[in-house]
């Protein structure tokens, strides 16, 4: 088969047609499942669960004046389905919320905060001002692995029994 250059022009603007409709696509697909929500007049958004949703997130985030991200303390990883507890100076809570992602940004009013981000049963605390310069946090949370949660027990006869351990 003889190669023309109308071939290569015509399968050049395929490949550029292809690229610029699954561009379009991705980009459509990122912005349409962050959905900002609101709680007692305080707006918030979370997501990053994938690297289209990490660029959804950060394509935003001058939006918001509160900006969290939640990973693993041993490793660094991000950490999905965090709790978050906004509570204002008088104790009055403002916003109860899980995180769908790793990350999760708030627009808060001017004012000082406690903020509670709670995973699997810890939870780390932090008094919070709010005021004209955007926060950027990120908490360190334990994990518990599937090795903290069992024991193995061995028998001089070699017999192995796992036991759970809550």
């Amino acid at each position: 088969m003889e190669i023309t250059w109308s071939f290569v022009r015509m399968l050049s603007s395929l490949m550029i047609a292809v690229a610029a409709a699954g561009c379009a696509f991705r980009y459509g697909q990122a912005g349409s499942y962050l959905q900002p929500m609101a709680e007692y007049g305080v707006s918030y958004v979370s997501g990053g669960d994938s690297e289209a949703g990490m660029d959804a997130m950060l394509a935003i985030a001058d939006r918001f004046n509160v900006r969290l991200t939640m990973v693993d303390a041993a490793r660094g990883d991000p950490l999905p389905d965090a709790a978050i507890l906004v509570s204002s100076q008088d104790g009055r809570s403002i916003l109860h919320a899980s995180a769908t992602g790793p990350m999760f940004y708030l627009r808060l009013p001017t004012g000082v905060y406690w903020l509670a981000i709670g995973y699997q049963g810890w939870v780390r605390t932090r008094d919070i001002a709010v005021d004209g310069q955007a926060l950027d946090m990120t908490f360190r949370l334990p994990v518990r692995t599937l090795e903290d949660d069992w024991l193995l027990c061995s028998s001089p006869r070699g017999n192995v029994a796992v036991t759970a351990v809550w």
